[in-house]
């Protein structure tokens, strides 16, 4: 499958490139990240070749540890050779090397060394969103410039006569053909009519027996009906929540929640007025299906007001850990996570909320402080 981002990374900057890949999958920009999206069992270097490829446009997380990997180098030497555009993100003060300078010295660059992060990665978005779109315009351009190309139908050669009058029938014009059909078909019609008409009864009714269509089979792998949304309960309490495909099924409970937090990766800090409130989530797979979600998308917090908050991005939180970018559970296994918000100071947390399939489930947990 295509993404729209390739995130190229030192393995030793991972928490920073999940951060950033978070950020953009909960704004609905697709990401292809390492190790993440490596097929078990498939060849590393190839998977990474395709998804470069593929990609629309390649984030470097440029700092200290990727401007010295070799491989780091590698991707960005490929991606410049498929001709893909580059947008660095500097995440260290440092210079590039002269070999990296020699691709991304012309690119549009992006800091985030001064905290706090999620400033940032809004703007790292926005940025996204604004090549993304210039891409997309310059491939629609290309493509009306150059419709494809439709060769004319050849007129039909004149037929040679090779041999007698049986050569002569088998070598007919289509037209003549056609029309022959249509006359056996009109010959048809007429002997079925007949047929029909004899079959009725002295009543006018007709005598034959109707036959009803078999009901359509629903799709496979869809869920054919919708499950009420649950009603709300309080923290602790476990609420069985469905995806979009049937066999898609979790029980998520909202454990409790950390008001006010901090978070100690020392970029991370809420906007001013504003606080971090981290609520700890369970998700146990029940279904028949692999869970495969990001649980950041898929979680709301409303205040007392009614107001709604996204998560945030953050890179730790001190009560304890926080979910991966990408959580993948077999039947019968569970995760435990925190997942954060940023409030105002003076708003009041009433409820939490979870839908899978990153908010598109086919139905919503609440959980009320009251």
């Amino acid at each position: 499958m295509t993404r729209d981002v390739f995130i190229c990374h030192s393995s030793k900057d991972r928490t920073i490139a999940n951060a950033i890949c978070s950020k953009l999958e909960q704004n609905r920009i697709r990401c292809w990240i390492a190790p993440r999206d490596v097929l078990p069992g498939r060849d590393y270097a190839a998977a990474i070749i395709e998804a470069i490829s593929e990609a629309t446009l390649t984030m470097l997380v440029f700092s200290d540890n990727s401007n010295k990997s070799l491989h780091v180098h590698r991707e960005i030497e490929r991606t410049v050779g498929h001709g893909i555009p580059i947008l660095p993100l500097r995440v260290d003060d440092v210079v590039p090397s002269s070999s990296l300078e020699y691709f991304i010295s012309n690119a549009h660059w992006l800091d985030a060394i001064t905290p706090p992060m999620e400033q940032h990665l809004d703007h790292v978005v926005g940025t996204v969103r604004l090549l993304l779109d210039r891409a997309h315009e310059a491939a629609a351009a290309t493509d009306a410039a150059h419709p494809p190309v439709v060769a004319s139908p050849h007129a039909p050669e004149p037929a040679v006569e090779t041999g007698g009058r049986s050569a002569r029938a088998a070598r007919l014009p289509a037209w003549w053909r056609w029309a022959a059909i249509g006359a056996a078909a009109v010959v048809v019609a007429v002997i079925a009519g007949i047929l029909v008409l004899g079959g009725r009864g002295n009543s006018g009714t007709q005598t034959s027996a109707a036959v009803s269509s078999p009901p359509a089979a629903p799709r496979s792998g869809v869920a054919t009906q919708a499950v009420p949304v649950q009603s709300t309960v309080k923290f602790g309490n476990a609420i069985t929540l469905h995806g979009m495909d049937a066999g898609s099924a979790a029980a998520v409970t909202a454990t409790k929640v950390a008001d006010p937090t901090t978070s100690p990766d020392g970029v991370s800090t809420p906007g001013p007025g504003d606080r971090y409130v981290a609520v700890e989530f369970q998700i146990k797979n029940i279904g028949t299906l692999v869970y495969d979600d990001t649980p950041d998308n898929c979680a709301l917090l409303l205040d007392t007001a009614g107001h709604r908050y996204e998560a945030v991005t953050v890179l730790s939180i001190a009560p304890g850990p926080i979910f991966d970018t990408s959580v993948r559970l077999s039947p019968g296994q569970k995760a435990v996570g925190y997942i954060v918000f940023e409030l105002p100071t003076t708003a009041k947390v009433a409820t939490a909320q979870f839908s899978m399939d990153s908010g598109f489930g086919v139905d919503t947990g609440r959980w009320t402080l009251k």
